[in-house]
């Protein structure tokens, strides 16, 4: 049997879910991804480094906040078509996916140490009449430039030929995941047209109506940094319209609300912060490519400057900080979420502690945080840093704490909830 037609017999291995296959890297992209294909009937091989992260999901624990995970997860092991492992130790593989991490170091270049980590893996086992998917976020020309070249160096196998592979990139977003993995639609950036045809059928085979997008490798790869950097600015461009209504002594959040009110052309997002382990990193991916000031780099400016911004805004208020009792509920990225990665109100807390207040945290997923009860035992500030819905749920008890100011970053509540204290939202003015 020729190399050509093992792959083209891997369609029907495909659709007869008779495949396997091997996600490689178990996080909030990996871990969905492999129990999506195990609950729909294939045996799936999921690798990570992390042994603490395997023994949590051998024990149907999802190592981090996602509910529908959970659910999905419970299935996925008791069904015995999951299995996790530190390597890849089983030859009989058809179809890998590359999902690790591509984060940015401190001075905005890629790290692509956990990707050699990851083909290194993949080079462990024979991928002659095998796909490879690469769901990672990569910069532009990183699969033809990188990936390829390091792949046919290490096997003596051509790629395309010998080996199938495709760009397709995640969309999902946290707490999402199972439902989009299903029905979002899948862009497939193939090297040839057999690799674009496996693709295929490997996605179809979770939901036989999904939309496929075809695009070259590097169009696939764009197409990730532009969805996530389109979205970033144009945060950015909603927390600029805070700034400045706060300079013409308005609530902007109340004018973005009249602007959008149905008006199908005006779509602006209410302002917060803007962060989290993708959408600032990303931006960097293109940013740091060009020779000139681009409108991505003035995005990451602005969204990155709003914690040091609304540190200003509370001294403005209340004076120096020193020794004051601060609160700050929430300090994951996004509400939902337990993901500190790239937290602006992270960064709001460092900002904080550097002023000399006592600052005190809570956040309802994260475990390492104080509890609710304790951080509002007399506040003299209190930061809504987070939409965590928990925190609308606790509404009475901020108002029972009496803190002299209540600053909501994200807008959740109106002055006459707070009788008791001034209360002002991120895009609101400090003079009023």
């Amino acid at each position: 049997m020729t190399i050509e037609s093992s792959l083209d017999l891997l369609i029907d291995k495909i659709k007869n879910k008779n495949a396997t296959i091997c996600v490689i890297g178990l996080g909030r992209v990996g871990l969905p991804l492999a129990s999506v294909f195990a609950n729909s009937g294939f045996r799936v091989l999921g690798i990570d480094v992390n042994e603490k992260k395997i023994e949590s999901i051998k024990n149907s624990i999802c190592p981090f906040y996602d509910l529908p995970l959970q659910e999905d997860l419970n299935k996925s092991i008791t069904s015995g078509r999951l299995n996790v492992s530190k390597n890849i130790s089983d030859e009989d593989i058809d179809v890998v996916f590359l999902t690790v991490g591509t984060p940015a170091s401190m001075e905005g270049s890629v790290d692509y140490s956990q990707l050699y980590s990851a083909i290194d893996e993949i080079n462990s086992i024979n991928i002659s009449g095998k796909l490879v998917i690469l769901r990672s976020t990569l910069p532009p020309k990183t699969t033809e430039e990188i990936i390829i070249p390091m792949l046919e160096k290490k096997t003596n196998l051509k790629c395309g030929k010998d080996f199938a592979l495709a760009v397709c990139p995640e969309r999902i977003l946290e707490g999402k995941a199972i439902e989009e993995i299903y029905n979002l639609p899948e862009i497939i950036g193939g090297v040839n047209e057999i690799s674009n045809k496996i693709a295929k059928e490997v996605f179809l085979a979770i939901n036989s109506k999904k939309e496929i997008l075809f695009i070259s490798p590097t169009g696939a790869e764009l197409a990730k940094l532009f969805t996530n950097i389109y979205r970033y600015n144009i945060f950015a461009l909603a927390n600029e319209f805070a700034v400045w209504s706060e300079l013409y002594g308005v609530d902007g959040t109340e004018v973005i609300k009249v602007a959008n009110h149905n008006y199908d052309r005006c779509n602006i997002p209410i302002p917060g912060f803007a962060g989290g382990p993708c959408l600032s990193k990303d931006s960097t991916f293109l940013a740091n490519n060009t020779a000139f000031a681009s409108i991505v780099s003035a995005a990451w400016k602005l969204n990155e400057s709003i914690p040091t911004h609304i540190v200003n805004n509370l001294k403005e208020i209340m004076g120096n900080l020193f020794d004051k009792q601060i609160t700050v509920l929430g300090i994951a990225f996004k509400g939902g979420s337990d993901d500190l990665r790239n937290s602006p109100s992270v960064k709001l807390v460092d900002i904080l502690k550097t002023t000399g207040g006592k600052i005190h945290v809570h956040d309802p997923h994260i475990k390492d945080t104080q509890t609710l009860e304790e951080v509002l035992d007399s506040p003299e500030i209190v930061i809504i840093a987070t939409n965590h819905k928990e925190f609308r749920d606790a509404k009475e008890k901020i108002k029972q704490s009496k803190p002299k100011l209540i600053y909501d970053v994200w807008g959740l509540f109106e002055q006459q909830d707070f009788p008791d204290s001034k209360y002002l939202k991120f895009g609101q003015s400090i003079k009023n």
